[in-house]
């Protein structure tokens, strides 16, 4: 697309994404920002993904790397002096990103404040009050934080890229956007939030929760044993989650509705199906 201000470049990592994609770059194209590159970085889906990508106009590559892999081979064909790390499930709000290019006056990375996208069964209604909660706790450290920038200006990830060793991008599924953040925030701790910039197409039943949390599981086998590894274990302890909803910061607030319901979804996600996978990998 051709506009007025700066390149922007979305890469949108996919794999069987047919269900959600169409919604997702409709969604994209839809931004009231038109100078946009989009780059879908596809994993031999079976399904019709990658023409679907292509009927959007997007740039497709192929690979058999990870996740970490795909955002690291998205941004290498980026051209865009931002670049932001979307997710094929993701509803992408039509001013976000016109609002990003200019808090990033202020900023070098930013999250998106997220809700999910038109929950309407009981499963979905569980990650939306994860979402309230973890937004408003407002900590946007790559440990102590629940929140991870998906926005970058392009220098961040370049020098972020640069030193991440190939057998980590061929490899890493889960945490590979707390590595990308780890390494950005020794950087710069220029980070702040956009309100309202996405919406979540969450999973629909406890079997698709069940079989997403056992393969991310069984990928938490293939971090590397060093100490960087176990700080970001750290970060999405179920320990840490529980108390951080509740404490009176959130229990004392208007969130607090949202705290049973968010801690269901951890207690099954994360305390058993996400650690049955990592036991059975």
């Amino acid at each position: 697309m051709n506009a007025k201000g700066p390149l922007v470049s979305i890469n949108i990592p996919t794999f069987n994404s047919e269900r959600s994609l169409e919604t997702c770059l409709s969604a994209v194209l839809s931004s009231t920002h038109k100078n946009l590159e989009l780059i879908v970085v596809d994993s031999y889906s079976q399904d019709r993904t990658k023409e679907i990508a292509e009927s959007f106009g997007a740039k497709v590559i192929l690979t058999d790397w990870r996740l970490l892999g795909a955002r690291y081979l998205g941004f290498r064909e980026s051209k865009g002096s931002f670049i932001l790390l979307l997710d094929s499930d993701q509803v992408l709000a039509p001013d976000a990103i016109e609002q990003a290019v200019t808090l990033f006056q202020s900023y070098d990375m930013l999250c998106l404040g997220e809700r999910s996208y038109k929950p309407q069964n009981w499963v979905q209604k569980l990650f939306d009050a994860d979402r309230v909660i973890s937004h408003s706790l407002n900590e946007f450290h790559p440990i102590k934080g629940e929140v991870l920038p998906r926005f970058f200006k392009r220098w961040v990830l370049e020098k972020v890229f640069e030193e991440i060793p190939e057998d980590l991008l061929k490899t890493v599924i889960h945490f590979d956007h707390a590595l990308i953040y780890y390494r950005a925030y020794k950087l710069t701790q220029k980070v702040g939030l956009m309100p309202d910039a996405v919406q979540h197409m969450e999973m629909q039943s406890l079997s698709e929760i069940w079989r997403k949390s056992l393969r991310f599981g069984a990928s938490l086998r293939e971090l590397p044993q060093t100490p960087e590894a176990r700080e970001l274990l750290k970060r999405d302890g179920v320990l840490k989650r529980v108390r951080a909803r509740l404490s009176p910061k959130i229990l004392f607030s208007r969130k607090a509705k949202y705290v049973l319901p968010s801690l269901v979804l951890i207690l099954l996600k994360d305390a058993l199906f996400t650690r049955i996978g990592y036991l059975r990998g």
